[in-house]
């Protein structure tokens, strides 16, 4: 008998014992009854030795067929996991056995295992818990646009990124964090069972001493753009890095063109150029007093909450208006002082003739999927000086759908200029394809906890502990050409 017959019978016996039973009642077991019962009772300790032996049979093939598919793995097989094609969406063991993931970051050859780890990457976000679909969406995108066979730098490439997801996503990582930071901030001194398995897990990431926040709540892969007043996550480019610089690579347009039978081809080749996008640190900082830790009960879930809000709130101003200095380039920022920047026909006013001006400079390349972006403010003016002839150039869509300014959807800004001051500079609009704007976000976003504050002015501890958290991104135009700026001098 086969393991599904064996249990089958056992399912049987126990419905016929329940038969005898019933039909005695409260009377003692006839003889038969009792015959019966016995015999059940031989035939039920049979099956469950034959059973026990059958699942051991079972447990052996499956730790086989699972060391061999590591072997294959080791022997550099096409699959390295000696799974079938699609092994990403078929993936049967454990996805966070770290020290798995550990042997493929660390292999010689990407190659060997780089799919590997992309595979377990992958399983591991299809079965997290606590993260919405949009968000399993673009982490699996970013994973499948990464090179995991040209990963030339060990630990920093698309191998670094999946083995990060993978250390983060876990339910032992996410306990561990969590019990460590409350315990932490109860008594000033983390859990040390937790502390372990933090640490274990720190050796996969790039937290460099912190500990990453757990995949659920890492704002650096998790969508989340509820509430926010700034666009750009949401129209521009955004890439998820795990190096210090990156660096993308444009080119103005080739100029192709129909040449006579056996004529020489024109040279064709366009202007190229790099940027390199630099990652800048931000950091936030929350003291509270012993009291707080200890007598507020959902105190670590809403530090992440405002951690998180505190990282929104900087990156909409500062991918708007970053100087670029210490921080991230803001797309008015790359746009001051370029040919791209048009300024208002008339001193310290805003015309609707500007605004048509700005939509007609635009190259037709990028007009199709161009966007504008402004304070509110901007936009009201604008609607109150059209007038009766509003229609012209304003629509609104209808609930759920953005306004659009010239055929063009708008966006809310509030890092944009929403007042005109006299004899400055006010750049209040920009329309363009914010494809052509990237942000790139470097993988993790740590945090540590302090667990005495001293005050600054005895040396003395404050009866007060911490919170750190850091993380490093940038931003910048990639091509300036796809924007204009409008200007009001």
């Amino acid at each position: 008998m086969n393991l599904e017959e064996l249990r089958a019978r056992l399912t049987a016996i126990e419905t016929e014992r329940r038969s005898i039973h019933t039909a005695a009642g409260d009377n003692p077991l006839d003889e038969a009854q009792h015959t019966r019962w016995d015999a059940l009772d031989t035939e039920e300790a049979e099956l469950r030795e034959h059973l026990a032996a059958a699942e051991e049979t079972e447990q052996r093939a499956a730790r086989v067929r699972e060391s061999r598919a590591r072997y294959g793995a080791r022997m550099g097989t096409d699959d390295p996991l000696g799974e079938p094609e699609g092994i990403e969406q078929n993936f049967r063991g454990n996805p966070w056995d770290l020290g798995a993931v550990t042997r493929s970051l660390h292999r010689e050859t990407p190659e060997r295992g780089g799919q590997e780890l992309r595979a377990r990457a992958l399983a591991a976000v299809e079965h997290v818990r606590g993260v919405s679909d949009a968000s399993k969406q673009h982490i699996t995108g970013l994973l499948e646009s990464l090179d995991f066979e040209d990963d030339g730098a060990e630990g920093r490439g698309a191998r670094g990124i999946a083995a990060h997801v993978v250390a983060t996503s876990s339910k032992e990582y996410m306990r561990a964090w969590s019990k460590a930071f409350k315990t932490g901030m109860r008594t000033g001194q983390p859990d040390v069972e937790a502390l372990a398995v933090l640490q274990r897990a720190a050796s996969l990431t790039d937290a460099a001493g912190g500990y990453a926040v757990p995949l659920p709540v890492d704002p650096t892969l998790i969508l989340n753009y509820d509430g926010s007043v700034s666009p750009m996550r949401r129209i521009s480019t955004v890439r998820t890095a795990v190096t210090d610089t990156y660096r993308t690579v444009n080119a103005g347009a080739v100029t192709a063109s129909y040449d006579a039978e056996g004529s020489e081809v024109s040279d064709d080749t366009p202007t190229w150029g790099a940027i390199d996008i630099k990652m800048e640190m931000a950091r936030g900082f929350l003291p509270y007093s012993i009291e707080i830790g200890v007598d507020y009960p959902n105190f670590t879930a809403d530090v992440a909450m405002l951690l998180a809000d505190a990282k929104t709130n900087l990156e909409n101003t500062k991918f708007v208006t970053g100087t670029g200095n210490g921080e991230p380039v803001g797309i008015v920022t790359a746009l001051t002082g370029t040919p791209y920047e048009i300024n208002s026909a008339t001193a310290d006013t805003l015309a609707l003739a500007d605004v048509y001006k700005v939509d007609e400079e635009l190259p037709e390349r990028f007009y199709d999927n161009a966007q504008w972006i402004g304070h509110k403010k901007i936009y009201s003016a604008l609607r109150q000086a059209g007038g009766a002839n509003l229609d012209d150039f304003w629509a609104d869509l209808g609930q759920g759908q953005p306004s659009q300014l010239l055929g063009h959807p708008v966006n809310n800004a509030s890092a944009m200029d929403g007042v005109i001051n006299a004899t400055q500079d006010n750049r209040v609009l920009i329309l363009g394809d914010f494809r052509n704007f990237w942000i790139v976000d470097r993988l993790g976003f740590a945090t540590e906890l302090i667990p005495h504050l001293f005050h600054t002015t005895t040396n003395r501890p404050s009866g007060q502990r911490g919170v750190f958290a850091y993380w490093r991104n940038g931003s910048d135009s990639v091509n300036d050409r796809a924007f204009r700026q409008l200007n009001v001098t």
